[in-house]
Parts: C-alpha cells; structure tokens; sequence
C-alpha cells in the first residue's frame, strides 16, 4: 500500500484549536520530564519533607508563662519566659531563661545551668538592675540579628518600652555579652518590600465617573458611595470589575488618599477613603484583570523568590493569578525574618505578633509555587539539620511545657552535602540550587500552559519563558536531565505560532460576544415585558407571540456563531420557550371570550371601509398591507391554538371556527381591493404608457442623431433595450401595452440596424478613396526618390516634403 503524504494539521474548528492541542501535548511531556528529574534529583541529593516528629516535655522550677525559644549553637537553645512571685523581692536569671541541649537521635531534652550558658558578671549586674528599677519588667522575645542575639525585654506598660541585652553568637554556639545599651538595634526588618507611591492631581481623569490612572493600567475612584476599580480609561461609565461601598458617598476625587506599588503584574493598593480612619489594601492582577481585598499587606508583604508574587501573614498571591488565604485569626502581623534552604527550593517566612507573641511560619515551595499548611506557634528554635522546635502557649502559668519537635527542609550546607548519596553524578555536578532555578521556571511555565487564553499576554509569555529556559540552562539538552529542551522548543514553536492565530481568535469571540449580547439584552426586555405588561387586547399577544418567534430564530442562529457559550444559548432558548409557552396559554384564556376577536373585525371593517375611498393605487397598496398582517396574524392564532393541549376539544373548535370565519371575510375584501387595484391601475396605467412610449420615441431620435459610428449603434441599442425591459415588467399585467411594447421593440431595433448598416457603407467607401490616394502619392515619392544619387538627399526630401506627412496622416486614418 502507497505511503499517504500526511496533511497539515487543520480542524473545522479552526487552526488556533490545533495549536492548543499541540502546546497540551508538549506540556504533558515537559511535565512528566519534570517529575522524572525531581525523583532523580532527590535520590542524589536527598528529600525532606516537613513532617512532625513527635512531641516532649521540658519541666521549669516554677509555674510559668512560656514566651519564646531561640537556638544557640548547634543542638542547644535558650527557653524565655515569665514568673510571678508572690514575696520574692528579687528576680534571678534562672527565673526567666533556662538552657537545654537537644539529642536530635532520641529528640529528648537536657536542661543545662542557664549561668552557664548566660555566663558574665556584667549581664547578671544589668538584670539584676532592670528587674529591680523596673516593677513592670518582662520577658518579650529574642531576637537574632546578624550574628548577634538579643534578650528582649518589656520595662514598661507598652510594647514599644523595651530594653534589649545584647549577645554576640559565636561559631563554637557560645555567647558572649556586650551590653544593655542597644535598644535602637532591635528593630524589625522592612515590613513592605516596596516603596508606596501616592497618587497625585496630574493622575485625574475627568469626566461624568471620574477617576485615578494608575500607570495607565488600573483605574480606581471613590466616589459615587463606592469604591471602584477599572480596567477601561471609560469615564463616561462607572462600571468596574470590582467594587465595595464607601462611609461618606458625597466625596470628590481629590478627598481619598491612594497609594500604590507595582510588583510585576501585580498593583497593590492602599486607599483611605473620606472620613475614614482604616486603610482598605486591594491587589490588582493584570494578567487575570481581578481585584483581591487583602488588607493584611498593609501590616506586612514580602516578595516571593523569582519574582513569583507576594507573601504576607495569612496568605500569598502568585503572578500568575493563584491566591490562598489562611484563616489562622491572628492580626497585626509583623515580618521577623526569612530562612532559605540550602538547596534553593524551600523557603520559610516567619511572621510575628508583638502583643501576643504567637509566631505564624510560612514554607514556600519554590518548583510547586504553592505554600503549605501554616505553623503557627508562641516560640521556635531551628537547627541546622532542618530540626525545629517548638511550643503553643495558652497564656496559662504551668511547670511542664510541651514542646513539638518537626523535621523541615532547611538544612545548612554542611548537612545538606553530607546529604548527597552519589557525588559522581552528572545532576550533583550541576548542583542542587540549579536544578531547583530551572525547575521552578519550567513549573511556572507549566502553570502558563494551565491557564486559560483570557490571560492578558499569555502567549508572549509562553514565548519568552521558554526562550529564556533554552538560554538560561544548558543542562535542559542533556538526556541525563530528561532532555527537557525537546518539548521547551516544540512549546516556544508552538506559541510562535498561537499568537498570531490569537489576534484572530479575539476578533472572532468579541463578535460572538457582542451578539451575545446583544440577544441576552433582546431576551431580558421581551421577557420582562411580557411579566410586567400583560396585554388588554389580543393584538398586544399576537405582537408578543410574533416577537418570541422571531427571538428564537435569532437564538437558533447564534448557535452557528463561533465561540459563543452553549449553555448561554441553551439558557436564553429555555427561557424564550417557557415564556412563548405562558403567552400562548394567556392568549388562549383570552380567545375564549367572546369579544377576544373585536379588534381585528373592527380593523377588517375599517380596510373595508376605506375600499369605497380608494382614488390611487399607493392608497390600495397601504389597505392591502394592513390586510396582509391582520391574515399573517390570525394564521399565527390558528398554528397556536392547534399547537397547545386544550383539554376541551369544543373550546378548540370554537376559536378555530371564529377566526375562520373571520379569515373568510378577511379574504372577500382582499379580493375586492385586487379588483379595485386592477381598475385604478388601468386608469393610471394608460396614461402613463403614452408617457413611456413618447419617452421612448425621443430617445429613440436623439441616439440615432449622436450615432456615428457602428460601435455607438450597438451601444445605444443596449441602453434602450434596458428601457424597454423595465416597461416589460411595470406594464406585465396589461396584454395589450405588452403587445405594442414588443412592436416598439422591433422597430428600434430595425432602426439602429438600419444605421449601423449606413454607418459600415459610408467608412468602407472612405476607406477606399483614402487608399486610391495614398497609391497615387506612394507613386510620386516612388519616382522622385529614384531621382536621387545620395542618401543624404534621400533623408532630406523624406524630413521635409509636405507629401511624406499626408501619406502618414492618410495611414492613420486607415
């Protein structure tokens, strides 16, 4: 059997469809590469996920409220906390820390003298001193900045009085004390990775619905009572794609303070409307064009890794639209710290409430771009080997503490090199962090793949990132790394290709939705007024059965256009059919009365009327119009009443017989009027035809005086035929005018036969006189050149002699 040459891809549907089929395929391949390469990946250099170990006990001298931990060398940490004595009068260091080591093997804890551990003179005088200067002194937190740590303390009745004891860490995890006088250093790294910019004056759009440009991008107002947000530069409508209800409604634009940033596709903003004391913090994605209200990035938000979007205390929000809220109810967060892992993959944010001193831990995958289930606890210490420690305080003073022991991925290098398994491998001499950079690219652009084509720029996207991945990591082509460059081309051809078929997909879906529209605003009205204005006369159910009819043809017809919503058309056919079937009910409860045909008797009595006035054929014309849509109506009535179930055939048969009767006199004066017509239409008709045929007659003479040539015969021949053609048809009723149009025909026809035939004779015998007269010149100049002895004289006489022109001019007549 011959091989077939295999055809280009190409489906009714359309090209476009094709490619989408092509860029699911290459994904489905990149995506399996990736998963191959991860689980290779984790077998060389080790896998960790977070997971709870298991839960123990520590027991303090006294009852006491547990307020934080913090490791300090390798497998050791410091436990702060507060104790409230009855007839003490002092306060010792062991009454607020205590020291213990951790055997991460058997996860069992040893206390240590905490004088050891805390051990110098001078910190021992300055404790001593606060407690006994300052009545109100607590234990706050500890706090670790650079390679220095800090014992927080509350000396008065706010947060914000604190005195902080300060401690360099040293590599061996020993401690040594520099002073008491380093209050300003404990501070909290910046809460907002960003800089607000305020909106200002040269930002207004005005106008009926005036508003705020923001970059050209976002357009947001607050008045009109609410809160808007836009994504069309449309002041003349105050519609938006997000909105929420504002205190004071009679505000202008220049009275709300806005504020934003812009972090990639992403526009935060900070809004305080009039006469309001909280700032409201929205989060604009350009990419999906939807609006978050996430106002806990007004206490804190950091940026993800790689540009991948934001985090902040009880949730993150990507680029690429996906957004997660965690309802953990802790407010007023404060952002202590990041932990990156060694590996380039996980990272943990740690969030931090001053007043209560609970801590939530956020841990963000890098490749999965997603974050697990918060942590949330009132202290935690993490070591080295990815161990974390850690307690929940219930506010309660108690002697036993129980203390949570998790196993994370965060690693420090030591730990993660004693890790990997097979050091010869091709995927540990690339390096972990590398694998994990372009895996976590090529996941971001799976999740592209996922997305809908309603993401603004999502091809130029595709196109990029996968170019940038092919030229970013040369390890992609190697079959030890999936040669995951195979399906990374195969998509940036793909999407080469989708974008330009895009553009044509766009126009051909704003179409399908403006006709969608355009019907759905058509049924909404028909719909409404048949519920709202029931008809008085069976005129108002005909006209509302006529337009239902004529919906759902516009329904049925929007199926054929492409791209629209099925289930839409579905709807909208549905309600047209539910509704057309209530009308044909209420108009078969009204056909049951006897005065239900009144109105088209009176109508067919007035046209009845109007016969005997009847002077023109327009005025005939208007009657028969009228006649024609009051029978095109009552045929309507007839195929609905045959069409319902009428459990009373007599009913049925009654109306029925009315409106045939009605129907009969509706044709007798469809039929007087035709006579009538046929009547005023000879009348006018005669005079008119002597008008045409004297028309014609003048026409006639005048193109034979302006015919002189056979080729404008045949020309004027064919306009006047066309004249004669138009009379055919206007006068096609009358046999006689018919008749004599034909002998017309004919005779103008002979006519211009006749002229063309003098016209041909006359230029043939011109033709042969200018001929006979060029012979003889030829002659002439024939002699008088063999007179000649020199071709310069040769050349002279034909230059110069008055008879050499006129054979030229005789040739062209010719």
């Amino acid at each position: 059997m011959p091989e077939q040459t295999p055809k280009p891809d190409q489906l009714e549907g359309g090209a476009y469809e094709v490619i989408r089929a092509r860029l699911d395929k290459h994904a489905a391949t990149l995506r399996s590469g990736l998963d191959a390469l991860n689980t290779e990946r984790l077998d060389v250099f080790g896998g960790i996920q977070t997971a709870l170990l298991g839960t123990e006990r520590v027991a303090t001298e006294h009852n006491c409220v547990a307020r934080d931990l913090v490791a300090v060398g390798k497998h050791r940490f410091l436990f702060g906390y507060n104790i409230q004595f009855g007839l003490k009068q002092t306060t010792d260091i062991k009454d607020v820390f205590a020291a213990y080591d951790y055997n991460p093997e058997t996860r069992g804890f040893t206390a240590l003298p905490v004088d050891q551990v805390l051990a110098d003179p001078r910190f021992a005088e300055d404790f001593a001193y606060l407690f006994k200067y300052y009545r109100e002194a607590v234990f706050q937190k500890f706090m670790v900045i650079g390679p220095h740590l800090y014992l927080k303390m509350r000396s008065g009745k706010t947060i914000d009085d604190i005195k902080a004891f300060k401690w360099r860490i040293n590599a061996d995890g020993s401690l040594e004390y520099l002073g008491n006088r380093f209050d300003h250093e404990v501070v909290y790294p910046a809460q907002q990775e960003f800089q607000w910019q305020r909106a200002h004056r040269g930002m207004h759009r005005p106008g009926m619905h005036p508003h705020i440009s923001i970059e050209d991008r976002v357009f947001v107002e607050t008045v009109g009572g609410d809160l808007t947000v836009k994504i069309e530069d449309n002041t003349a409508s105050g519609q938006g794609i997000y909105s929420e209800p504002v205190t004071e409604s009679d505000q202008t634009l220049d009275d709300a303070e806005i504020f934003y940033a812009i972090v990639g596709s992403l526009i935060l903003l900070k809004i305080l409307p009039y006469r309001e004391s909280l700032h409201r913090h929205l989060v604009f994605n350009d990419k999906t064009k939807t609006v978050h209200r996430i106002d806990a990035i007004g206490d804190s938000c950091v940026l993800l890794p790689d540009d991948h979007g934001i985090i902040f205390a009880n949730g993150y929000l990507l680029q690429t639209g996906e957004v997660k809220t965690f309802d953990h109810g802790i407010l007023d967060m404060r952002f202590e710290r990041k932990v990156a892992s060694s590996n380039g993959e996980d990272f943990l944010y740690s969030f931090y409430n001053r007043a209560l001193g609970d801590y939530v831990l956020l841990s963000y995958n890098r490749i999965q771009q997603s974050v697990e289930t918060p942590i949330v606890c009132s202290g935690y210490s993490l070591f080295g080997d990815g161990q974390l420690v850690l307690f929940r305080g219930d506010g309660q003073p108690q002697r036993h503490h129980a203390l949570q022991v998790w196993q994370t991925p965060y690693l420090d290098d030591e730990t993660s090199t004693a890790a990997a398994t097979n050091k010869d491998s091709f995927l540990y001499k690339v390096g972990n962090p590398e694998l994990v950079r372009g895996m976590a690219e090529s996941r971001e652009l799976l999740t592209l793949l996922n997305k809908d084509d309603s993401f603004a720029g999502l091809y130029l996207d595709i196109v990029k990132r996968s170019g940038d991945l092919l030229d970013a990591y040369f390890w992609l082509d190697r079959a030890e790394c999936q040669s995951l460059a195979a399906p990374l081309r195969e998509i940036k051809k793909a999407g080469e290709t989708a974008i330009g078929e895009f553009e044509k997909v766009q126009k051909l879906r704003a179409v399908a939705s403006e006709r969608t529209t355009t019907v759905r605003a058509a049924v909404e009205k028909l719909i409404r007024e048949t519920q709202t204005s029931p008809p008085d006369a069976l005129h108002g159910f005909v006209h509302q059965l006529a337009g239902l009819r004529k919906l759902r043809g516009e329904i049925i017809a929007l199926r054929d256009v492409r791209y629209t919503d099925p289930a839409a058309v579905d709807a909208f056919e549905k309600e047209v059919v539910a509704t057309t079937d209530a009308v044909s009910n209420k108009t078969v409860d009204f056909l049951l009365g006897e005065d239900s045909l009144k109105s088209y008797a009176a109508s067919i009595a007035t046209q009845e009327a109007a016969l005997s006035k009847i002077a023109k054929v327009t005025e005939a014309d208007e009657v028969a119009t009228a006649l024609d849509q009051a029978a095109t109506e009552l045929e309507m009535l007839i195929e609905i009443v045959g069409g319902l179930k009428i459990a009373d055939a007599t009913q049925t048969t009654a109306i029925i017989e009315r409106i045939s009767a009605l129907y009969a006199r509706l044709n007798g004066t469809r039929g007087s009027l035709r006579n009538k017509r046929r009547e005023l239409s000879r009348g006018e008709g005669e005079a008119q035809f002597a008008a045409q045929m004297k028309l014609l007659s003048q026409a006639l003479a005048n193109y034979l005086d302006l015919c002189d040539t056979p080729e404008k015969c045949d020309e004027s021949l064919t306009r006047l035929m066309v004249q004669v053609e138009e009379l055919e048809g206007k006068f096609a009723e009358f046999d006689e005018y018919i008749e004599q149009i034909a002998v017309r025909r004919e005779e103008i026809y002979d006519a211009f036969e006749g002229r063309r035939t003098q016209l041909v004779e006359a230029r043939g015998k011109r033709a042969g006189a200018l001929f006979k007269s060029a012979e003889r010149i030829l002659a002439g100049i024939r002699n008088r050149v063999a007179s000649f002895n020199e071709v310069e004289a040769i050349h002279s006489y034909f230059a110069t002699d008055p008879m050499i022109e006129k054979v030229r001019d005789l040739i062209g007549q010719l």
